[in-house]
């Protein structure tokens, strides 16, 4: 009976000393940086030092400690530096996997969906299937042309990507018309500031007048400045045709969902001339997930 209640007695001793190494280390997780978002719609960035089913305690970036009641966290999500300007949490790109209308070799979240207008005319929507794959559509207000569109993006490191695509499609009703562009681009940076080098070849097919078509190649880059601003640029330039047009753009993001594009671009040729000033405006929703 005595060894019986020695044996009890030790275990209830072992027990006791597991389930308080548990909690102890349930009260010092390695958040790292994170913001925490409660129901009234503020926002915390800081890192959680301690943690249970009551309360959540965070230490802030000014060294503050704040204890909150769990039941009035929202979403708890971790940071990275280009989330954060100037220390404080910014909406994040609604679509850097595209700048103005050139697509970036970042890919698409799966399951997100965005849809694009320009000018209020001309529309596209993407769809993330994979990590890796995005599909789209894209069309006018009077269903001409009508093209779809695929991209598959690598990430080569938490820098670098790379992607091949393209877009296919037909121009006009009853008509046998058709066109498309295959492209590879590379992307340097983050979702927020990055720049991209692609290349491709495109190409228009009619019927009775035959077709031709032209290498593309094109530069464009993204700079966050902002909580709610990024200047963006792009430029292509075919030399087939000696044609090249592009220009400067302001991102200006309306929260997390959505952003307006608003640019000035140039629309010419080294020989004849152009357009110096073409508007450029654009708005972009995306649905979350």
């Amino acid at each position: 009976m005595k060894q019986l209640a020695i044996t009890f007695l030790l275990s209830f001793v072992f027990v006791s000393i597991g389930c308080a190494q548990d909690k102890e280390q349930k009260l010092k997780p390695d958040s790292g940086l994170v913001v925490l978002s409660v129901n009234s719609g503020e926002e915390f960035v800081g890192t959680i030092i301690a943690e249970d089913a009551r309360e959540i305690s965070i230490r802030l970036q000014s060294g503050k400690l704040l204890i909150i009641p769990t039941y009035t966290v929202k979403s708890i999500k971790k940071l990275s530096t280009s989330t954060l300007i100037k220390g404080k949490p910014v909406f994040a790109n609604p679509h850097p996997s595209r700048y103005f209308y050139t697509p970036s070799a970042l890919p698409m979240d799966k399951g997100e969906v965005y849809i694009q207008t320009l000018y209020a005319v001309a529309y596209q929507v993407q769809f993330g299937v994979t990590e890796n794959f995005s599909l789209g559509a894209t069309t006018t207000i009077v269903g001409t042309p009508l093209a779809l569109t695929g991209k598959y993006s690598i990430k080569i490191d938490d820098k670098n990507t790379i992607a091949i695509g393209g877009l296919a499609g037909l121009v006009g009703w009853g008509t046998q018309t058709n066109l498309g562009i295959g492209f590879g681009a590379f992307t340097h940076g983050t979702k927020e500031s990055n720049f991209t080098l692609a290349g491709g070849y495109a190409w228009i097919n009619e019927k009775n007048n035959g077709g031709g078509g032209s290498p593309v190649m094109s530069l464009s880059g993204n700079q966050r400045l902002s909580k709610n601003l990024s200047l963006m640029g792009e430029l292509w330039y075919l030399p087939e045709v000696g044609v090249f047009f592009g220009g400067p753009c302001f991102r200006l993001y309306n929260n997390k969902k959505s952003s307006f594009d608003l640019g000035i671009w140039s629309i010419g040729s080294p020989d004849n001339g152009g357009i110096p000033f073409v508007p450029v405006v654009g708005y972009t929703y995306k649905f979350e997930k």
